[in-house]
């Protein structure tokens, strides 16, 4: 069986990356003028930027890791605007985009197993550098890198026991995800199979 050639090495696809680039470059703007620049540390603002190269330079991994991370945060996004009614234009393109954007990107380079062992790891390193360099304050959790987030706060009151409940439900989650996705996204004729990425 012909093996088709690998949709994510066209000028077209690499091009779109400009798209979560755009997204990227927005937020920082926005946070830029609302004196928050801390808040572009978020893994959903990141993960554009790094699909956007995934995108450019054609590397899958990259493309596989914040794919997941960009359709993973849009209910905790979702339930943030809910919650708080702080919805912007930006975020929302930068979400809805994001989120629909790592879908057509991860239908293009298919899903691969084990994807979501990486996404996990990425977003630990990215926790701890936001721990970092942001500030435990209640409007600085970015990446709930310091306190429990949302409904868990009045749950679980020690952090360390928060982040490894937290942890786990967010392997979990993603494992469920990456599942879904190659029954969803995985190419039947073989495509995935026999590209080397």
């Amino acid at each position: 069986m012909r093996v088709p050639d690998a949709q994510w090495k066209t000028l077209r696809f690499r091009l779109a990356g400009l798209l979560p680039l755009a997204f990227f470059v927005a937020r920082v703007v926005e946070y830029v003028r609302v004196e928050t620049p801390q808040h572009i540390l978020w893994s959903c603002h990141v993960s554009n930027l790094i699909l956007a190269i995934g995108m450019f330079l054609g590397i899958p991994f990259l493309i596989r890791i914040t794919a997941f991370w960009l359709i993973l945060g849009v209910p905790p996004w979702f339930y943030d605007m809910v919650a708080t009614g702080l919805i912007t234009p930006v975020s929302i393109f930068s979400h809805l985009g994001g989120a629909s954007l790592g879908i057509y990107a991860l239908w293009k380079v298919r899903p691969k197993s084990g994807s979501w062992i990486l996404s996990l790891i990425f977003f630990l390193i990215l926790q701890q550098i936001t721990r970092l360099l942001t500030p435990a304050d209640i409007y600085m959790n970015v990446n709930v890198a310091h306190f429990a987030y949302g409904p868990w706060k009045d749950l679980i009151t020690d952090y360390r026991i928060y982040w490894v409940v937290n942890t786990f439900l967010t392997g979990l989650a993603l494992w469920i995800m990456e599942w879904m996705m190659i029954f969803l996204l995985q190419n039947r004729e073989g495509g995935a199979r026999g590209e080397k990425s």
